[in-house]
């Protein structure tokens, strides 16, 4: 995609809002922030009469704020999507346009948002904001059912009381962030209806595409189509998984319909993100943000009212900081990409011969999806694998099963097996610990200790064999020959163009940022950071994950 920037080699830009990171989280705001509010349809909550009950009520108490602004006050609005000059003038006898204040989300007091969001339930890490915008966007979608959306997405030409906030979205590379570097075969595991922005879902994105594929196609070969081009599509179902590829191409796609491009600035670099001390006129856009293109190296500099943090949390892997670790790097990686292209290294040296078991195994360490993703990957390609994870409850292998699975199917408590086969297959497969699965061997409770390469064995002329030494369950060591090892024990955000790498802005203050145990702390409705050093800093997405 190309930079839209509209600045020189080294000018300062001004813009309202920064926004740091260009994956999903960045472009539904910058979808707002571009003037498309949410309006409540009026319909009710399919399964929820509570909700409904709540939306009735507020729409109606709600008309009180109008009343309001007619007497020259204003409600409390939302303090990212405002400036703080909005006025945002209303009026019903004088002759100005009204808006419907009531069904208008964008505008809600903070008042009838807790009483919207009191008592949602939904997936874990979401604050209430999200619960309430997750059960009015896509109701009743992890129960599997195809339930029209309870907001209406209108832009500024249908409402030309809708502000337009000046903004720009930085992001390293294309927009969707993570999502484009991730192996495009591999489903998601969120259902497909997770995955849709406002204003385009991926459904009808998937029909849109493919409609116009079929009528290229058409005109190509010169032949008119009598049928609808619709008549032919089958769209994804509501409770089917997609490839990554697909929401990667639908994220890119996202940002280019809906006219975002001139937003977005991709395959830029963030180095810093402080406050400065201003003066005069200047002293509205408090934030610097600096950083540099990743092609030419040219540095950039914006001055901002406020910044957002949404660069998500998978720009590092964790480590482990055992020796070798980092030395042995020729055959120990902690991305799950790069280890299956090394397994596929393997296949091309060995052949059909890795099926026979002359080729070394490899060890996988970590219980999350990432490492279940490896697994099935070495498999797959006939290459025997070590399992080696934590195991708090020392239940494994024992005759209760109940308990195992208390302990390790609660991660994918919210996954039906029907939907996800596979990793319900790897979570049999570490509770039987190999026994009924060839190629596979688990190591529960086992710690790796060492990684080094053995070039001592030379009576059995087996030089230079890659060897692990973990640590069993009993406290005795243990040694294995293996020919890859991957590290697959859950990734963190890259906060170095923060101050202290952002620590202090957590829940706990002197600890690292990190999405499961210390996100950043911010106010549950408006998402500032409670702890920034001035005020103006938001965070989204993972980084405001809620404990």
């Amino acid at each position: 995609m190309q930079n839209n920037c509209d600045d020189d080699d080294n000018d300062v830009v001004y813009k309202d809002i920064v926004i740091v990171g260009n994956g999903p989280s960045g472009i539904c705001l910058s979808y707002m922030l571009a003037g498309n509010w949410p309006y409540y349809t009026g319909e009710p909550h399919p399964v929820d009469e509570m909700l409904t009950a709540r939306l009735h009520f507020t729409t109606k108490s709600f008309a009180n704020d109008e009343e309001l602004l007619e007497n020259g006050e204003t409600p409390a609005k939302n303090k990212l999507v405002d400036d703080d000059d909005d006025d945002d003038d209303v009026e019903g006898s004088c002759g100005r346009r009204k808006r419907n204040v009531a069904n208008d989300l964008a505008h809600s007091s903070r008042w009838k948002l807790e009483t919207l969001s009191s008592g949602l339930e939904g997936r874990s890490g979401g604050r209430p904001l999200s619960l309430l915008m997750d059960q009015l966007q896509n109701p009743c979608v992890d129960a599997g059912l195809d339930v029209p959306s309870l907001l209406h997405w209108k832009s500024k030409e249908q409402h030309p009381e809708h502000k337009i906030i000046d903004h720009v979205v930085l992001g390293k590379g294309q927009p969707g962030g993570a999502w484009q570097s991730m192996d495009p075969n591999v489903l998601t595991i969120s259902l497909s209806r997770w995955m849709s922005l406002p204003g385009l879902d991926l459904r009808q994105w998937e029909k849109l595409v493919e409609a116009e594929q079929v009528q290229k196609s058409t005109l190509a070969d010169g032949d008119p189509c009598t049928h609808s081009p619709r008549e032919k599509i089958n769209a994804c179902k509501p409770a089917s998984r997609v490839s990554v590829g697909t929401v990667a191409a639908y994220y890119r796609d996202y940002v280019s319909r809906l006219g975002l491009d001139k937003y977005f600035r991709c395959g830029t670099t963030v180095t810093s993100v402080r406050p400065i001390d201003t003066i005069g006129a200047e002293e509205e856009f408090p934030w610097l943000i600096e950083g540099y293109e990743n092609k030419t190296g040219k540095r950039f500099q914006y001055r901002c009212r406020k910044v957002v943090l949404a660069t998500g949390t998978t720009d590092l892997s964790n480590h482990l900081g055992v020796p070798g670790e980092e030395s042995q790097s020729s055959w120990v990686t902690h991305d799950l990409n790069d280890l299956e292209s090394r397994l596929d290294q393997l296949v091309n040296q060995y052949g059909e011969v890795a099926l026979d078991g002359l080729v070394d195994p490899g060890l996988v360490i970590g219980a999350g999806l990432s490492a279940a993703d490896a697994i099935m990957a070495a498999r797959f390609r006939g290459i025997p694998v070590l399992h080696a994870f934590r195991d708090a409850s020392n239940d494994w292998n024992k005759e209760s099963t109940d308990k195992i699975k208390t302990n390790i199917f609660d991660k994918l408590q919210w996954l039906p097996s029907s939907v996800y086969p596979e990793y319900h297959k790897v979570y049999e497969m570490m509770a039987d610990g190999g026994t009924n699965y060839p190629l596979y061997k688990s190591l529960p409770g086992y710690t790796l200790v060492n990684l080094n390469v053995n070039n001592d064995d030379r009576n059995s002329n087996q030089c230079n064999k890659r060897t692990v030494t973990l640590l069993a369950p009993n406290g005795q060591l243990q040694t294995f020959r293996v020919s890859i090892v991957a590290i697959l024990i859950g990734y963190k955000a890259d906060l170095s163009y923060l101050e202290n790498n952002g620590i202090g802005l957590g829940k706990i203050p002197d600890k690292p940022i990190d999405c499961k145990s210390n996100p950043i702390e911010v106010d549950d409705f408006t998402y500032e950071v409670l702890k920034a050093p001035r005020k103006g800093l938001y965070a989204l997405g993972p980084l405001a994950r809620k404990t």
